[in-house]
């Protein structure tokens, strides 16, 4: 898988985790940041549609997609894309399998082992310290009571540079999350039919390598010399 679109990936499910979570406007961003934690560590299930559009740097070119994603915590997720783009990601106990049914290829990355995903990590087992990896850099409420919040990254080689979330001032769902990679890439993601804590069975998180695909492993292992 290229560089770009393993980033890509990453990036998305990274927006999601960190995009289901209340806030209050008004509140000192230490605050924003324990309520953001309280709630990550409160949920056991979490399914939801979603729709995406991706920009890419230099062409411009605007890639749209639609889905539903689930996620099972400690450790596991599940993305299924409907229309647009014709792919499944899953998630397990730090393996993530990229399937691309359209390439019959299928890339088995073991997300330990990846540079800049620890901040992925961190929140899909459960340990993820919000205090320690961003900072919360705005919150601004616009005139229809939605709460605009930016998260910076900590890490200095972190592969995006922002992270914002559209909360509904009300309910404190999130509607929209967004972030700008450091290569320019800009991705937007919409949320629909929220719903927290729902039965999920386990086969939903199992991945069976279909016959016939090729396989790609990541990141490749070295050669003995």
């Amino acid at each position: 898988m290229e560089k770009g679109k393993r980033a890509w990936v990453l990036f998305s499910i990274l927006t999601l985790i960190l995009g289901f979570v209340p806030t209050t406007d008004g509140q000192p961003a230490a605050q924003i940041l324990a309520r953001l934690q309280e709630h990550y560590q409160r949920i056991k299930t979490l399914e939801a549609e979603f729709h995406q559009e991706t920009t890419l740097p230099i062409t411009s070119r605007v890639t749209r997609a639609r889905g539903k994603m689930y996620l099972k915590l400690p450790g596991k997720m599940r993305w299924e894309y409907w229309e647009g783009q014709d792919k499944l990601v899953v998630i397990n106990n730090g393996i993530m399998w990229f399937y691309e049914p359209e390439e019959r290829q299928v890339t088995v990355t073991d997300l330990s082992k990846v540079p800049n995903s620890q901040e992925l990590l961190t929140f899909l087992t459960g340990i993820g310290d919000l205090k320690r990896d961003f900072l919360v850099n705005e919150t601004v409420t616009t005139r229809e009571g939605s709460i605009l919040i930016q998260l910076l990254p900590k890490a200095a080689r972190s592969q995006w540079k922002a992270l914002w979330l559209v909360v509904d001032g009300s309910s404190y769902n999130v509607l929209q999350t967004s972030f700008e990679g450091i290569q320019g890439e800009k991705t937007i993601i919409s949320y629909t039919n929220i719903r927290e804590d729902v039965e999920l069975p386990e086969e939903l998180f199992s991945f069976q390598i279909p016959e016939g695909v090729d396989v790609l492993n990541y990141p490749t292992e070295e050669k003995a010399h």
